[in-house]
């Protein structure tokens, strides 16, 4: 087993957090509850192999179960922009994508216990297998700075963990990357999130803070075994495979780490297994890992 260089990565309670951009839509949906004016903002990314799509619910604690889903029709491998939440304790319901909804008593495939979330934060859950149980992978997403050129990287595929070592060291290539070949600058490292069902309600997740690039030529996310300062790339990102939130678009043409038009801040990178259903363009299953990239709208 190789190891993997673990930098400062850090899980905090999350009424610590700092404040965040919102995301989505501005009014609260879903679950209901929680203090008018308060919201959190959370993103959805689906990161089971072999699934085609989910319904993702939310159900504040003490609530009637909800009718109508958060988001519609997650693809494997697709994440969605961040949606308002209110700032209660409450359960993620996973549903196959056009099964009945909870109102009607259906059994859903998993229900995640989430807790309190903090006002005016960010947060990123992927649903993926975990601890043998379809599971919630949960992470805070921290601000970005200011910089053009940050990104968020995030290991959500315990397959990784199980099969390559407990951190992922990531950083930015030339591209076109080649995984097995390009080598890389290490800029961090990060652990697998935290996951939900048989954690016994754990109230802290890693923080993922922005890491900033250097440049905006050429660039390929790339992750990989710890050498020091530069590594090989296991697995590799081109700029070009960016997709817009909800979708599997690609705005980039090229290679350069380019924001879109619109109100974007950044883009979060997401290490999840793989093995069968279909990845987006650009997106590479090597040894049971594939990343993917989303652009982070404010």
């Amino acid at each position: 087993m190789k190891a993997f260089r673990l930098a400062a990565m850090i899980a905090v309670p999350a009424a610590l957090l700092l404040s965040a951009c919102a995301g989505g839509s501005s009014g609260i949906i879903g679950g209901g509850g929680g203090v008018p004016g308060q919201q959190a903002n959370v993103r959805f990314v689906n990161g089971e192999p072999g699934t085609t799509s989910y319904d993702i619910y939310f159900q504040s604690n003490g609530s009637t179960p909800p009718s109508s889903p958060l988001i519609s029709g997650l693809n494997y491998a697709e994440a969605s922009d961040f949606k308002p939440l209110p700032t209660v304790s409450g359960s993620v319901l996973v549903q196959t994508a056009g099964q009945p909804a909870p109102s009607t008593g259906a059994h859903t495939l998993t229900s995640c216990p989430i807790p309190q979330f903090a006002n005016n934060t960010n947060y990123s859950i992927v649903i993926a297998t975990a601890q043998s149980a379809l599971n919630c992978i949960i992470f805070a997403d921290s601000n970005y700075t200011g910089s053009a050129n940050q990104y968020r990287f995030h290991d959500a595929s315990p397959n990784a963990t199980a099969a390559i070592g407990a951190t992922l060291a990531h950083g930015v290539a030339t591209a076109p990357g080649t995984p097995g070949a390009s080598t890389f600058a290490v800029l961090g490292t990060t652990t697998l999130g935290t996951v939900a069902v048989g954690n016994g309600g754990a109230t802290s997740f890693p923080v993922i803070a922005p890491t900033t690039m250097g440049t905006t030529t050429a660039v390929s996310f790339a992750v990989g075994p710890n050498s020091g300062a530069t590594a090989t790339a296991q697995n590799t990102l081109d700029a070009s495979a960016l997709m817009l939130p909800g979708s599997t678009s690609q705005p980039n043409a090229g290679n350069n780490f380019t924001l879109p038009s619109g109100s974007y801040a950044g883009a979060s990178i997401y290490a999840i297994d793989c093995g069968t259903g279909t990845l987006p363009a650009g997106s590479h299953c090597v040894t049971g890992v594939a990343l993917i990239g989303v652009f982070d709208s404010h």
